[in-house]
């Protein structure tokens, strides 16, 4: 539980939480992209709700492989967590882009983030270790954080 042990320590402070999508808020299926199928992981997704109701920044970050994949996210969210808003919903496609998801978000979390602390919540330990190579102004927590 470090997670929530460091949102208590850090309770006054502007937080701003990230949190990855597949495999963290929805049922991770290697191949498998139709998200009308993938089950939601209502645990996490009532955490989320949690931080929100306390007044805690949440933004998702999630890369898509292909442009057409944003539109059905966005469908998922509308769907399973329209508490959400919609600008609080990042969906970067890597298409057309040469980075890997590590990448894209490093460098979005280096242009953008935006809180006093800013925290990332992911389940791909490659990016986990990336992030925090890579952008020491993040804390990273792997999704396990979360679990009781």
């Amino acid at each position: 539980m470090k997670f929530y042990e460091f949102i208590q320590d850090n309770v006054t402070k502007n937080i701003v939480v990230y949190v990855d999508m597949d495999g963290v808020l929805i049922e991770y299926d290697p191949g498998c992209f139709d998200y009308d199928t993938l089950r939601p992981l209502q645990s996490n997704l009532k955490r989320i709700k949690d931080l929100v109701n306390q007044n805690i920044k949440v933004k998702i970050l999630s890369i898509c492989k292909k442009d057409v994949m944003i539109k059905e996210k966005i469908k998922w969210f509308q769907k399973y967590a329209d508490f959400l808003n919609q600008e609080d919903i990042i969906l970067i496609s890597k298409e057309n882009s040469n980075l890997s998801s590590k990448e894209l978000k490093s460098n979005y979390l280096k242009d953008n983030a935006q809180g006093d602390i800013n925290i990332l919540v992911d389940d791909d330990i490659t990016i986990i270790k990336y992030i925090r190579e890579n952008n020491p102004n993040i804390r990273v927590f792997h999704v396990s954080s979360w679990i009781e």
